[in-house]
């Protein structure tokens, strides 16, 4: 059954969450049918922090979605998306930094300024194995 108005008393489960016992406070959680915005929220929360990002994310989008105007759901929501933007961009230079590192091999990370350079010399060194010079001054 899902809906915004809950029968459910949830304050055990905020009680184990505020002791960081997210295992424990996860499994009672699905063992709840009873599943309005406040389930959707706390098991996101329990979720994420036991690992579970995907599912946590999910729910505590769904839970923010029931309840547009609960605050505490709201700025869980836009935690989890400021934390994942930050994350993809901290990713994203990070990977950016590594591609071009003057003092790294460009070659042997795939990037494409590289590979028709890199390809080249593999021919000339080939072709000098076997004789030849497929470019003369390498």
């Amino acid at each position: 059954m899902y809906s915004n108005v809950c029968q459910c008393n949830f304050s055990d489960i905020r009680s184990l969450m505020g002791k960081k016992e997210f295992q424990k406070a996860y499994d009672l959680l699905q063992k709840i049918s009873d599943k309005c915005s406040e389930w959707y929220y706390l098991t996101g929360l329990s979720a994420m922090k036991i690992g579970y990002y995907d599912e946590g994310e999910e729910y505590i989008t769904k839970a923010a979605t029931m309840e547009p105007t609960n605050e505490e759901y709201s700025h869980a929501f836009n935690q989890y998306n400021q934390y994942r933007n930050d994350y993809n961009q901290n990713s994203y230079n990070y990977n950016r930094r590594n591609r071009n590192d003057v003092n790294g091999c460009c070659c042997c990370c795939g990037d494409d300024c590289c590979d028709t350079l890199c390809q080249l010399w593999c021919a000339d060194q080939c072709c000098e194995c076997c004789g030849g010079d497929f470019i003369s001054c390498c």
